[in-house]
């Protein structure tokens, strides 16, 4: 009886390590992932930004040229499409719940445009679970970064081992919550976060 017991538990101990074992990329993984949030992940300030202030971005697609209004105070975005038409982009009220009415004009050279806004994604060149959205302010006048905001993702099993490559992603902080501190925070006095 004490050996059948001994057996069973020893078999127990070994499924678990088998298991830990099978999974351990994805524990140091998630390990990884949550340093990263904890240390640079989220909103940071580093200077203050002027209201009312001409904004330029560099996508081209039709998102591009949105992002910046999310701050409000904007006077304009100057934004060039996938043509190579440039225009100044204001926003005017809404056309629906959520829905911004954006007004495209000819570039105006005596409007000086003081910020731009960049948004990139990065995906980790060796290890391609892991990805981070990066959304930065950079002062065109003192070309220093005054604002960005980084956000972690990471798939915590690898596709491959999952049925149907069913997603397993994550993604560090609440990004609403975040987002909203970034869009609102960015007019405050520059703080590091």
């Amino acid at each position: 009886m004490r050996k059948k017991l001994i057996f069973i538990m020893f078999g127990i101990v070994a499924i678990a390590a088998a298991v830990v074992i099978y999974n351990l990329d994805a524990i140091t993984g998630q390990w990884k992932f949550d340093q990263m949030c904890k240390t640079e992940g989220g909103p940071r300030f580093y200077a203050a930004v002027e209201k009312n202030a001409g904004w330029m971005v560099e996508g081209q697609d039709t998102y591009d040229y949105q992002w910046p209004f999310s701050f409000n105070h904007i006077a304009f975005v100057r934004y060039q499409d996938k043509q190579g038409v440039q225009s100044d982009v204001q926003a005017d009220g809404y056309v629906g719940p959520g829905q911004r009415k954006y007004i495209f004009a000819p570039v105006d050279a005596s409007r000086q445009v003081r910020y731009k806004f960049q948004f990139r994604y990065e995906s980790f060149p060796n290890d391609h679970r892991f990805g981070k959205a990066i959304y930065e302010v950079t002062d065109l006048t003192t070309r220093q970064l005054v604002a960005s905001y980084t956000r972690f993702s990471y798939q915590w099993t690898k596709p491959e081992r999952v049925i149907l490559s069913a997603p397993t992603g994550v993604g560090c902080w609440d990004l609403q919550s975040e987002l909203d501190t970034f869009f609102n925070g960015i007019y405050a006095s520059g703080n590091k976060k």
